[in-house]
């Protein structure tokens, strides 16, 4: 809901107009299509890294890099490893 909110007002203060939310995953089609690597292989490829339950999947950029954020819960802590979607590697984990 506060995503919501900041968005319309952020539009409302740059004057411009609400985008339907349909269109905000326009960017993520966009990146999807410069992956080379699946999901599924990067849900591999980071729970190797630090083995736990994966529990939530995006994607974006880091550092000008096309990666997937996948969020693992090892029973302690939750950890974010960010896999490079070009190359499959593990980019950071934090």
């Amino acid at each position: 809901m506060k995503k919501e909110i900041l968005v319309v007002g952020l539009a409302l203060v740059l004057g411009g107009t609400v985008t339907p939310a349909w269109a905000l995953f326009e960017t993520d089609r966009a990146l999807s299509e410069k992956a080379t690597v699946s999901m599924i292989d990067a849900l591999k490829t980071a729970e190797q890294a630090r083995p736990g339950k994966p529990v939530e999947v995006n994607m974006g950029k880091d550092d000008g890099r096309v990666v997937y954020k996948i969020e693992i819960i090892d029973g302690k802590s939750t950890h974010k490893v960010y896999v490079d979607a070009m190359t499959g590697k593990v980019h950071e984990i934090k």
